[in-house]
């Protein structure tokens, strides 16, 4: 029996991994300071003690664990630069977290970040929290100009995309193994990504979703210049449902306003078609089009062709107009793209439909991007207790 707590819990993405790895364990403490993760938290989980505020805890008091999870805002060190160590992080959530660490010195902790966290501050935050916490630094000794908690310390940044989700996620990981534990931990190997994004979406959704015709219009506006013809040789690996139906794929979209050089997807917003979304955030800022990727007459085989837009994943093509005279039917011209829904967050972030389920929608995105991707510390956590 492993017993574990968190900080910064968020919707409890280690707990998600280790009941999915069926690994014995008990949840003495979690805690985070939004009221909706806590209650999304607590209607998944079962835990001894729920916190709500990481700063007015008194560590001493709390229960010891085997491993501790905390996913600490970055914020900039006042004195960050080698200079005093645990005091040159006063003052910040990370500070708070350390206090745990040295009254209690878990066997094992995992402290996950943003990947701009290795270089904020020019280095010095991230060479900071090193200073505090590592006896060695991915296996090599490290040489401290003062006392520090004397853990193995491993880091490296892991993408989502490779451990089995389709979504483009960088993140730093940080691993501590106390000095008296095997130090035999490696990070787990990525694998090549077999799903796309398309084998994620819902058959079905509310209309709710889709943008408005004014956001469409300016996405397409600053986004879309002309899209050059596909390779039919995607045609083979798109996805075929019924015998009319059309092979398709979909395009992701992020809606976040950007500046920039246009050719590099700035001035506006930005579009992929490699199969993966744009990094989960927690206003929901990205979107789906699917687009039609086989042969047509009406675009002489070159793709893609306005007609060949459609809007479903079933694959359904845009709805006809009223007026079907004429020697063809007329395509609305509707350009639906839609934001992705709840359940395709969760998805995408490896946890089980409807984990979030039972706040709003808000607060349903609020809690998908800022939590761990499942898939990615379930595979830290197989390989480092497992």
């Amino acid at each position: 029996m492993i017993k574990v707590g968190t900080f910064f819990s968020g919707i409890g993405s280690p707990e998600q991994a280790l009941l999915n790895l069926n690994i014995d364990h008990e949840i003495e403490f979690a805690c985070d300071i939004d009221k909706f993760a806590r209650e999304t938290y607590t209607k998944n989980f079962d835990c001894k003690e729920m916190y709500n505020d990481i700063t007015t805890l008194d560590m001493q008091k709390l229960s010891y664990v085997d491993l501790l999870v905390f996913g600490f805002p970055c914020q900039a060190f006042s004195l960050a630069g080698r200079r005093g160590g645990f005091d040159d992080t006063r003052g910040t959530l990370f500070y708070d977290a350390l206090k745990y660490l040295i009254e209690h010195r878990p066997r094992y902790f995992i402290a996950e970040n943003v990947k701009g966290l290795v270089n904020h501050d020019n280095g010095k935050t991230f060479r900071t929290i090193l200073d505090c916490l590592s006896k060695t630094e991915n296996n090599q000794f490290s040489l401290m100009p003062f006392d520090n908690l004397g853990y193995n310390i491993h880091y490296k940044v892991l993408n989502t995309k490779d451990f089995g989700i389709p979504q483009n996620r960088e993140r730093i990981f940080i691993i501590g193994i106390r000095d008296d534990e095997d130090n035999n931990f490696r990070f787990p190997k990525g694998e090549k990504l077999k799903l796309t994004l398309k084998d994620i979406l819902q058959d079905n959704y509310d209309n709710k979703y889709y943008l408005s015709e004014k956001m469409v219009a300016g996405i397409f506006k600053s986004n879309f210049q002309e899209r050059k013809p596909m390779n039919i040789d995607k045609v083979s690996k798109c996805l075929k449902i019924g015998g009319d139906i059309p092979c398709f794929e979909v395009i992701s979209h992020s809606l976040y306003p950007r500046t920039g050089d246009p050719k590099q997807g700035g001035t506006g917003r930005l579009k992929k078609s490699d199969g993966t979304s744009y990094c989960v955030d927690t206003q929901n800022m990205q979107a789906v089009e699917v687009v039609q990727v086989n042969q047509s007459k009406e675009s002489h085989n070159q793709q893609p062709y306005q007609q060949n837009r459609i809007y479903d994943t079933k694959g359904l093509s845009p709805a006809l107009s009223a007026n079907l005279g004429g020697e063809r039917n007329h395509l609305l011209n509707t350009k639906k793209i839609r934001r992705l829904t709840p359940i395709e967050c969760e998805r995408l972030q490896g946890f089980p439909d409807n984990h979030t389920d039972g706040v709003s929608d808000t607060q349903r995105y609020k809690q998908c991007g800022n939590t761990i991707t499942v898939n990615v510390i379930q595979a830290i956590i197989n390989n480092l207790i497992n």
